[in-house]
Order: C-alpha cells, then structure tokens, then sequence
C-alpha cells in the first residue's frame, strides 16, 4: 500500500510538472545520429568504397535538424561531431531538456546483400511488453530509470513502475511519429527521383515493434529510423547524394511538424487522435 501510494504521489508530480512546462517551453526534438567515434556501426566496403553508418546518420541528422529550424522548431542533436556517446547519455538529454520527441536515426544492412528483399526504409517503435523488455528495463542504469546508487529497494521499485508507466503513456504518440516519419519518408524520397526511372521509389517496410536499449531510457514519444540499407546500391546513393539527403531531411521535418500542429490541435497532454496529425498505419 505504500508502495502504490508512493507510485501515485511521485505519478502526480511528474504529470503536474510536464503539463505546466508544456504551456511554457518550445516544441523540441532530439535528434540522436545512431553510433559515432570509435563505434562505426554497420559498413560498406567493396574495396574501393568505404561507408560507415556513423558519417551517413550524421549528415542525415544534420539536415533534418537545419530544415526543422527553418520551420521554427527546436531541434537538438545527441552528436554534433564524430564522437562516442553511452546509449543512456542520448535519452538523458532528451529528457534533461523536456524534449517532447526522440529520435533515433540509423542504416540498415545484411549480411547477404544480394538477396534482392533487403531494401528500403523502416521505422521502429519500442516493444515494451515482452518479458524480455521488463528484464531489460529492470537492469538499466538507475540513472536512466530515474534513480540513484543510494536508493532503498522500495524507491527503485518506485522507479521502475513509473518508468513502465511513462512507456505505457507514449506508445500511441510514438506509433503516430513512426506512421508519420513512415509515410514521409517514402512519399518524400520517391518524389525527388521522380526523374529517374531507377529510382522511382523507396522500398516501404513499414512500421515494426522492437526493444531498442536506446528507446528504453526516452521520457517521451519515441522512434529509431532505419533510412535505408548500406548493403544496398539503390538506398545507399540515395543517403550519399545531396539532393538525397535533402529529400530526407525534408520528410523528417515535414513528419515533425505535422506531428506538432496536431498536438497543438488536440492540447499538449493528449495524444492526436485526429485533426491535422491523424495518419494510421499497420504496426508489424
């Protein structure tokens, strides 16, 4: 009884105090460019070429973020520059600064690149639910579930519930940021090569659930981007050319800002359930 007393008292102070900031503060994402520094993530490399995901997801999150503050939007990113940055660190800002989205953007690969399937953009949300999730989120950092080394038992407990909680309250805000990023990006990148027979369009793998370490420790409506794959010809043009970069900066911030205007329609507190931001999509 104490412990769920507990859970509601520190559960009405953490909604109280968001409501509040929410009238006050500007509409802000935080952009994380996925791996960076001594962590290359996924490569290519035919022996003449060499692509590190880390360079392409930072130029990426560059342009996404020079095109959201063109449109007046607060847009900050975990990376700046090719360094190292601890998974935890990236949400932590996130919710340091009260951002009211995240993130992740990255480039997909396969280990058999001629296997014609593997191609195309996709956009996950954070799969919460399994028992695998709650084992995971039992063993992050306290820092990224709110506590601290000196915390009795019954304070992680408290943590940990209103962590679960908070994953609970922002899953249809990231399901509407994923189906929006989704339909962006493929309607966004098949219209710049609308000049190019070969690239007419951008393979849609749509919207799936995983549990991502770097969506676990987010406060807030979240996604990880998988823009495309490095393994493939067709999707790595695409990243590496400038007007392709563009196109997908510009889908970005185009998915941002209609996921804005529709929270501001249905009020800061509520999830748009419809109104300008309303897109449904399949979640896999």
């Amino acid at each position: 009884m104490v412990l769920f007393d507990a859970v509601i008292a520190a559960g009405t102070i953490v909604l109280g105090t968001q409501s509040a900031l929410a009238a006050t503060k500007p509409f802000t994402i935080v952009i994380d460019p996925g791996h960076g520094g001594a962590d290359l993530g996924t490569v290519y490399n035919d022996g003449k070429t060499f692509t590190a995901e880390k360079n392409v997801t930072l130029v990426i999150a560059r342009e996404a973020a020079r095109q959201l503050r063109a449109r007046g939007i607060r847009a900050v990113l975990t990376r700046d520059s090719d360094r190292d940055v601890p998974l935890a660190s990236r949400t932590q800002l996130a919710n340091r600064i009260g951002a009211d989205l995240f993130l992740s953007i990255h480039m997909n690969s396969t280990a058999t690149p001629m296997v014609n399937d593997a191609e195309g953009t996709e956009t996950f949300i954070l799969n919460n639910t399994t028992d695998a999730s709650s084992r995971r989120l039992a063993h992050l950092e306290n820092s990224v579930i709110g506590g601290n080394p000196n915390d009795s038992p019954e304070q992680l407990d408290v943590a940990l519930i209103l962590k679960d909680l908070r994953l609970d309250a922002n899953l249809a805000g990231s399901k509407q940021l994923a189906c929006l990023l989704q339909q962006k990006l493929v309607t966004g990148i098949s219209a710049s090569y609308r000049f190019s027979p070969a690239l007419t369009h951008i393979r849609n793998r749509g919207v799936r659930q995983a549990l991502f370490h770097v969506l676990l420790g987010a406060d807030m409506p979240s996604a990880l981007l998988e823009v495309g794959f490095l393994t493939n010809a067709r999707d790595r043009s695409i990243t590496a050319a400038p007007y392709g970069q563009r196109a997908i900066g510009r889908s970005i911030a185009s998915a941002i800002e209609q996921f804005k205007l529709g929270r501001k329609t249905q009020g800061a507190a509520a999830v748009p359930a419809g109104g300008a931001a309303a897109v449904s999509c399949r979640i896999h």
